[in-house]
């Protein structure tokens, strides 16, 4: 027979969080969760958005192009195959880079490759959009990991563009950007 009169102790009911104050261990790995995302996004943000000098990005790019993004195909994630549109103004810096004549424009396509795995996409391309773009050109033996090149399936030919989120320049054209991208040929020799 039970006594009516036994302690509280011996029942041992569990108190909610909100009495104790203390969040479940699951709670707290979340929120921890949550901060790394957050440390992460503001690193994407910055590195994404950092204002790169047009001389010394085109001194470090192989080509260095403005053009009208014509189409974009998504390969998987952080993986994007741009065509742009180029006139023959726009055509700074080329190197070893392979156009195609398309009437009065030239097409180039440029691999476009996110490193930071970002939830926004860097470098954000938008359809009919004009950009300033500087970056490395795709050679064979230049080695890409082995599941870009399942993704590409042929795609990417040698002397096509390629960007990294953190090593390329890619920024909206604007006649002040354009008048240092032409005069940074003469500074780089």
């Amino acid at each position: 027979m039970i006594s009516p009169y036994k302690s509280i102790d011996a029942f041992k009911v569990a108190k909610p969080s909100w009495v104790t104050n203390r969040q479940s261990p699951h709670v707290l790995h979340h929120f921890s969760g949550l901060r790394k995302d957050a440390r992460k996004e503001e690193a994407c943000a910055s590195t994404c958005s950092q204002d790169q000098d047009e001389v010394d990005a085109y001194c470090a790019s192989e080509f260095a192009v403005n053009g009208i993004v014509y189409n974009m195909e998504s390969l998987g994630q952080g993986v994007h195959l741009i065509t742009l549109l180029v006139n023959s103004d726009g055509l700074y810096k080329m190197s070893r880079l392979y156009i195609t004549p398309d009437g009065f424009f030239f097409r180039v396509h440029i691999l476009v490759v996110d490193t930071l795995n970002c939830s926004k996409p860097c470098p954000d391309f938008k359809l009919g959009s004009r950009y300033i773009v500087m970056g490395r050109v795709y050679h064979k033996r230049r080695e890409l990991p082995a599941r870009l090149l399942r993704l590409l399936r042929g795609r990417l030919r040698p002397g096509d563009g390629l960007l990294r989120s953190s090593s390329s320049y890619v920024k909206r054209f604007n006649r002040k950007r354009n008048h240092d991208v032409q005069g940074a040929h003469a500074k780089c020799g």
